[in-house]
């Protein structure tokens, strides 16, 4: 008897999902039926469907504000970015290059720690004490070839080993990291910019900025003959 119950209140349900303007046609139904309010008083099946679009309405405003500031905040950094950027392309010396865009990242883009690692060693020694030389066949390189082969900014938390790898005794501060490719699956390299903040750089966050910022990177790394074949493909 229970299921014979329960299979009709099924039917029902399932007939009514299906022909939404059935109590337009018997409107005395309507009348009759009434809901448990939240507050325990009764309420009209009416205003039960007020109070839920009305709830409808208000987290379609949260979603909406979250939108706005999202968009907002994208394009204050695409802002800094393209300021970023201009202030880079008139900087000759490749150690003033990196001083100006580790000074930017820092102080700008509320990075708490940076780290560069190039694997010609020529350049990063030409790039001053802000960026270290590492081999690309390193071993140590091996844990962060998942990474590199995205081909694109990778956010979130690093093991203990990566962090070490890349920020040394100050590693334990670090909480998450944006891992930066830098070259065509990082074959120039990486950029790690590390955050005391568990919540600043999180899986499946926003990356167009440090990915068009890496291609600025990438660029100024090539030599002059590679520069100007870029400029006339």
């Amino acid at each position: 008897m229970d299921d014979d119950k329960t299979s009709l209140k099924e039917v029902v349900a399932a007939y009514l999902r299906k022909h939404p303007d059935f109590l337009d046609q018997f409107p005395d139904i309507l009348e009759e039926l009434h809901l448990n309010h939240s507050s325990g008083v009764a309420a009209s099946l009416i205003e039960r469907q007020v109070e839920q679009l009305r709830q409808k309405n208000q987290e379609l405003d949260r979603q909406l504000n979250r939108l706005i500031n999202v968009a907002s905040e994208n394009e204050e950094l695409m802002s800094r970015l393209h300021q970023l950027t201009l202030d880079l392309l008139i900087i000759d010396s490749r150690k003033e290059f990196f001083t100006q865009l580790g000074n930017s990242l820092l102080n700008d883009f509320n990075a708490d720690i940076l780290q560069i690692c190039l694997f010609e060693k020529a350049i990063a020694s030409e790039a001053g004490e802000d960026v270290t030389h590492i081999q690309a066949d390193d071993p140590a390189m091996e844990q962060f070839r998942v990474q590199l082969d995205k081909d694109h900014t990778v956010c979130g938390r690093l093991n203990e080993s990566k962090l070490e790898f890349l920020f040394g005794t100050k590693s334990r501060w670090v909480q998450s990291t944006a891992l930066v490719p830098l070259g065509e699956k990082g074959a120039d390299g990486m950029m790690a910019i590390g955050s005391s903040d568990p919540a600043r750089f999180y899986p499946g966050m926003g990356t167009l900025f440090l990915d068009l910022l890496a291609n600025v990177i990438s660029s100024s790394l090539a030599s002059p003959e590679q520069q100007e074949q870029r400029r006339s493909a």
